[in-house]
């Protein structure tokens, strides 16, 4: 035995046949809008555009998907570049908390990790953080530690010096960016 939909006339609702008036709008259910109608749908809003300071400038489209949820957009990079002293000052900072974690190599390794994914100490010091380059997202622990490793590079201090967006060779490998958290 199959049994009968019943729709609200008014906004496609489900309803039974004793109801008088429908449980989702309040539309008072006549007799003959009791009939099965599966042509009556609910009706479903556009979704919302983002707002605020991470709102993409433009609508997204199938050429330009969506980041995923929570991520910078890529043009809002060069607005929350942070300045080269405020990144070598959390660098110090770091380097200092860390050097007492000697007995433990491995830790400083992930220093971009603790104590929060995108930001060391001296990251949130300084109101910093780490994403990754295509989504905007904190970064993983396989991106924090190949960005320490690039340290051992001599030079790779003074590279984000040379570059626009002010990326490292680091942040290159493991396709990062250092930004201004707002």
């Amino acid at each position: 035995m199959s049994r009968k939909k019943f729709f609200c006339p008014n906004c496609g609702a489900s309803t039974t046949p004793d109801d008088k008036f429908c449980l989702n709008c309040g539309h008072k259910l006549a007799d003959e809008a009791s009939i099965p109608s599966p042509a009556h749908q609910p009706q479903y809003q556009q979704p919302v555009q983002q707002s605020g300071p991470y709102a993409p400038a433009q609508p997204y489209t199938a050429a330009q998907p969506m980041p995923v949820a929570g991520g910078i957009p890529r043009e809002r990079f060069m607005e929350l570049k942070p300045s080269y002293l405020d990144r070598f000052l959390a660098y110090l900072v770091d380097g200092i908390i860390f050097s007492f974690l000697s007995f433990c190599p491995i830790i400083p390794l992930f220093k971009d990790m603790i104590p929060e994914a995108g930001k060391s100490f001296g990251k949130s010091m300084l109101k910093l953080k780490v994403v990754d380059y295509d989504t905007g997202n904190p970064i993983r622990a396989g991106q924090a530690c190949v960005r320490t490793l690039c340290f051992i590079l001599p030079f790779d201090v003074f590279v984000p010096l040379c570059t626009d967006d002010g990326r490292r060779i680091g942040d290159m490998v493991a396709n990062t960016i250092v930004l201004e958290d707002r």
